[in-house]
């Protein structure tokens, strides 16, 4: 029977004032509440230690670790160390739940289905100010059980990190949060949690995912972040394609977003940057110099992604003749 005790919130936030209030008043909301809510504060300098400092003066079970800025995986790894629940549910600080999240999540992990080692859930929008928004298609949760091919096929959990709940010996079992990757930690760890346990799923939209919109400086990190973001999705891929007999599919996903990439440096960026397929080349990771070994292969890989396109924009299967 799951208790109140079974599971420890862990909050990473680094100036987070604005929206830290409302992420901590929908975890105290829970019908299922947790044994320990831990905020790990990765060097704020705003109001951020005032206002949890006030929290705790109102939750006994309101924990917080001070640290340097060293970002978000570490703050997640802190308080992972500091748990002492058998789950452990991830939250950001500028996220909310639905005050039956943790209910409906937990019930989950029944004594009969150990195989079972996260869960994760569907999930809605909000904007800065907390009024529920759309933002185009929703990626709705759809598989469970051994998921571990389909997340390095291109399979995402549905909510992000503040949808997960996860086992605490598997999580730490799988290594925590790699804090060597600056993109796609989080997809990292429920790779090696999917090689390790089955995934499970709460249909309901029980996370709120915030959207800000971009700032000047942020735009043009947009714009000049899809290939590093690449690069450090490859870099993940790499540490198991191997592992996948039949990983012809994976290889083509990946190309399919390398291409994309090149489009992208090529009519997003002024002036254009060319010239991808010879720096995957040139790259020191290995999957990236072995995506295409030859220009036909970089041109087969065109066409599979403007097939792949049209695959999506019609939701029709497109003709056999394009590959």
């Amino acid at each position: 029977m799951i208790s109140a005790f079974d599971v420890d919130v862990l909050i990473p936030v680094r100036d987070g004032a604005r929206f830290l209030p409302a992420c901590l008043d929908s975890v105290f909301a829970q019908t299922l509440p947790a044994r320990a809510v831990i905020v790990v504060d990765d060097g704020s300098t705003d109001e951020t230690p005032r206002i949890l400092a006030e929290y705790q003066r109102r939750s006994s079970n309101l924990q917080v670790i001070r640290s340097d800025p060293r970002g978000v995986s570490h703050a997640r790894n802190l308080g992972l160390a500091a748990s002492q629940a058998p789950f452990v549910a991830f939250l950001d600080s500028d996220d909310i739940w639905r005050p039956d999240k943790l209910a409906k999540q937990m019930a989950l992990f029944a004594a009969d289905r150990p195989q079972v080692g996260f869960v994760h859930c569907a999930y809605f929008c909000i904007d800065e100010d907390g009024r529920r928004v759309s933002t185009g298609r929703l990626i709705p949760p759809r598989k469970r059980g051994d998921v571990f091919v389909d997340l390095l096929q291109g399979y995402a959990l549905s909510g992000s990190a503040s949808a997960v709940v996860a086992r605490r010996d598997l999580v730490t079992a799988a290594g925590g949060f790699d804090e060597s990757l600056f993109h796609g930690e989080d997809w990292d760890l429920w790779i090696r949690m999917a090689k390790l346990s089955h995934v499970d799923f709460v249909a309901d939209a029980l996370t709120g995912i915030r959207v800000h919109p971009l700032g000047r400086g942020q735009r043009r990190k947009a714009r000049s972040g899809p290939e590093l973001f690449l690069i450090e999705r490859l870099r993940i891929v790499g540490k198991w394609i191997d592992l996948v007999p039949d990983n012809g599919r994976i290889l083509d996903r990946c190309r399919i977003e390398a291409v994309r990439v090149g489009v992208k440096n090529a009519l997003l960026r002024f002036p254009p940057r060319l010239g991808l397929r010879r720096r995957l080349h040139a790259s020191d990771v290995p999957l990236a110099r072995r995506l295409f070994p030859t220009r036909r292969m970089y041109v087969r890989s065109v066409i599979l992604a403007v097939a792949d396109q049209i695959q999506r924009s019609t939701g029709k299967q497109p003709s056999a003749a394009a590959y």
